[in-house]
């Protein structure tokens, strides 16, 4: 159904029952004149859908039904969308019941977007350009379901002082030349990649799909082989059967999660490749990692990557501006936390460096590249107070915290900004699965809590969550200890999503004094997978010498 033309012709008919040709696989309408009961397995078909009926015949009401529906605990979604005239919500034995009702006939899309928003945690690319869609785009746009919430036709017309559009998303097939706007991009299904203004960018993961969730630090390396059979992709062995025929879908990715690799003997085309490694699947020809910490990092590697260069954020240039704030009132930690800011890789960053009660010179913090702002802080200030002036001095639209005497790779950031994409979630941060233990001069590998998922509890000298959010939760509490915890409740407590993923690139220290948190050296030493003598050396962790 790559016009919505095939909707207005399904509704010549009073009512229509059962699946329109051309609609995501598993999802099924009843059209009535001005109200819509969309049934389907999970939320993928109600977001591949919301992209495909835009521009469809305007409706007042729409029923969605899900089979499945497993939100996160304590996350409440919102609908994002105007004038909205009720919203009803249903458990409905393993799934659920969602009514929305407008005040006035509404595009479908935008109420199927708005449905997509309130039954799975996504976000807005970011500050930037407003996203129009226009009528006839396929499936492959539903990484977009969180801009959703402007859907254009070909004959509208800007307001006397306006554009129409800043970036219009159409596909070719629908006419749209007459409307004026700053960037076209062009979604097509028969085109291998997405065209921003002409220039043809691989866009071949949908994070709010192909993504690691559930994908844990000690997860499966069973090995499936992977082969092309009559144009699909053949995934078999280590318990998965798998057949794609098309993009992998969220089922898929689900059974991937019994498998670390898959072994081709042939090259996979880079759409299916981009997609498992997403996943956090190894897709080689020949060997594979033979320790636990070699294929954590070569899987990470690999969905990073993946994440990173082909998903709709790379294609339209929409990564956040970010601002490290770092508060030390331990003048002896100064150099090493310089190291750490020095070594971060990521493009848009700002570091906000507090002085808390210490007095340096500034040429200690030369190495330092990105952009800088020092704060000096009385020491009397309670630490949470001088962290929320450091975020209030903050310029990006992401804020992430960073400890004074901790380990971050050079990927630090990265991660945490890809993870916060894929996961939609208010909140993100790393899993506390690497602690270097002073006292006793050990490094314990200690996967305790379930890295890839959606927890209430991340390593507190990782958190990433927006400014915006920040604020709107009151920021960080006025507290002199336990602040990372409070910004945790208080996030869960307004209805937030808090996502932890992988704990690689992050060593936490725990030393004999200095610290806020209460738990003692020997409780790090407890429900180990492995230890290392010493502070372990590796790149990822930026401790190699």
């Amino acid at each position: 159904m790559s016009n919505p033309q095939s909707i207005d012709k399904a509704q010549g008919r009073r009512i229509r029952r059962g699946p329109i040709p051309g609609l995501p696989p598993g999802v099924t309408i009843k059209l009535k004149p001005a109200s819509w009961l969309v049934k389907a397995q999970d939320v993928e078909g109600i977001q591949a859908l919301a992209v495909m009926v835009v521009g469809g015949p305007p409706i007042t009401r729409i029923d969605v039904r899900l089979k499945h529906w497993a939100p996160p605990k304590g996350w409440s979604g919102q609908p994002r969308l105007g004038g909205l005239a009720s919203v009803w919500l249903h458990g409905f034995g393993k799934g659920i019941l969602l009514e929305l009702v407008a005040a006035e006939a509404t595009d479908p899309g935008l109420l199927l977007a708005a449905a997509a928003r309130m039954l799975a945690p996504s976000l807005r690319l970011g500050i930037g350009p407003r996203l129009s869609f226009a009528p006839g785009l396929p499936a492959r746009a539903a990484s977009l379901v969180a801009d959703l919430d402007d859907a254009v036709q070909p004959t509208d017309r800007a307001h006397a002082h306006l554009r129409r559009c800043d970036t219009l998303i159409a596909s070719s097939e629908v006419s749209v030349d007459s409307i004026e706007r700053t960037r076209t991009v062009i979604v097509n299904a028969d085109l291998p990649g997405w065209l921003v203004d002409g220039v043809e960018h691989e866009v071949h993961v949908n994070p709010l799909v192909h993504r690691p969730v559930g994908r844990r630090s000690t997860g499966s390396t069973a090995i499936a082989v992977g082969s092309l059979q009559a144009g699909a992709l053949v995934i078999e062995g280590a318990g998965v059967q798998l057949k794609a025929e098309g993009d992998l879908l969220a089922a898929d990715v689900q059974a991937l999660l019994a498998i670390g690799g898959v072994q081709a003997a042939t090259d996979v085309p880079d759409r299916w490749r981009r997609q498992l490694e997403a996943c956090g699947v190894l897709v080689r020809a020949g060997d594979f990692p033979d320790d636990d910490l070699g294929w954590q990092v070569a899987s990470v590697h690999a969905r990073r990557h993946a994440l990173r260069a082909s998903t709709p954020a790379a294609a339209l240039d929409a990564w956040p501006t970010v601002s490290v704030v770092l508060l030390t009132h331990r003048e002896r930690f100064i150099d090493h936390a310089v190291q750490q800011l020095a070594r971060l890789r990521y493009p848009r960053l700002q570091i906000v460096l507090g002085l808390h009660g210490v007095d340096v010179d500034e040429s200690r913090f030369a190495p330092i590249a990105h952009d800088l702002a020092v704060v000096r802080i009385d020491a009397d200030v309670p630490f949470g107070t001088a962290l929320q002036q450091l975020s209030q001095r903050a310029d990006g639209e992401i804020i992430t915290k960073m400890d004074d005497d901790d380990f971050y790779g050079p990927e630090h950031v990265w991660d945490l900004v890809v993870a916060r994409m894929y996961s939609g979630a208010t909140l993100v941060g790393k899993a506390l699965d690497w602690i270097h233990i002073e006292s006793v001069g050990t490094t314990a590998f200690r996967p305790e809590y379930a890295a890839e998922s959606y927890e209430s509890f991340v390593a507190g000298g990782t958190m990433m969550i927006a400014r915006a959010d920040l604020d709107a939760v009151g920021g960080w509490r006025p507290v002199p200890k336990s602040v990372d915890r409070a910004l945790i409740e208080q996030v869960r407590d307004s209805g937030g999503a808090i996502y932890r993923t992988h704990g690689l690139g992050y060593l936490y220290e725990r030393r004999g004094e200095g610290h806020t948190a209460t738990p003692n050296e020997e409780h790090f030493l407890t429900k180990t997978a492995r230890t290392y003598d010493g502070r372990i050396e590796h790149e990822v962790f930026g401790t190699l010498a």
